[in-house]
This record gives C-alpha cells, sequence and structure tokens, in this order.
C-alpha cells in the first residue's frame, strides 16, 4: 500500500465512529445480515462485531429484525457514505445554517 492510502486510513480510522476495515465490511454485507457476518467480512472477531453492530444500532444505521439475531440495513444506506450523507444533509448542514 502507497504511504498515501495508509495515511488517509489512519485519517479515517481517527475522524470516523468505525475502522476501514468495518466500512469497507458494511457496503459488502447483504441487506440482511448479522454479527457474525460482519465479523468475517471486516476480519475481526466476534465479540468486536458486536460492538460495531450495537454503535450502528445506536447511531440508526442499522435495524434489528423482530425475533431473530438479524440485522437491516435500511434501503436509503446501503454504504457508510450513503448514510454519512444523508446526516450532513439532515443534520450538519441545518446544524451550521443556524445562527
Amino acid at each position: 500500500m502507497s504511504q498515501l492510502s495508509e495515511e488517509l486510513i489512519r485519517i479515517v480510522n481517527v475522524s470516523m465512529p468505525f475502522p476501514a476495515e468495518v466500512i469497507k465490511a458494511y457496503s459488502r454485507l447483504g441487506m440482511v445480515f448479522t454479527s457474525g457476518d460482519l465479523a468475517k467480512e471486516a476480519g475481526i472477531p466476534r465479540s468486536t462485531a458486536k460492538y460495531y453492530v450495537r454503535k450502528m444500532l445506536e447511531m440508526h444505521m442499522i435495524s434489528k429484525v423482530p425475533y431473530k439475531k438479524k440485522y437491516q440495513k435500511y434501503a436509503n444506506a446501503k454504504t457508510f457514505s450513503d448514510w454519512l450523507m444523508d446526516l450532513i444533509r439532515l443534520a450538519i448542514r441545518p446544524l451550521e445554517e443556524r445562527r
């Protein structure tokens, strides 16, 4: 990996709520997934994946499928960047524009 790529990944890891490998794995997951699926895709332990799934639930990136140990992405948030753009449009820009 080039030095530029390593530096950008370091910036992502510091500035985002999830490490780069979790962000990449999220985009590869299907619309319905388990924490085990996230663990496999990201190459992280299952307990760590469960932690990130709980964090995604708190941030309203995903929802829990009732009566199952599965989670579902929202239709407009198939990738982390989709979710982030919605957050910027709906929350951050209005905060910045307030006087």
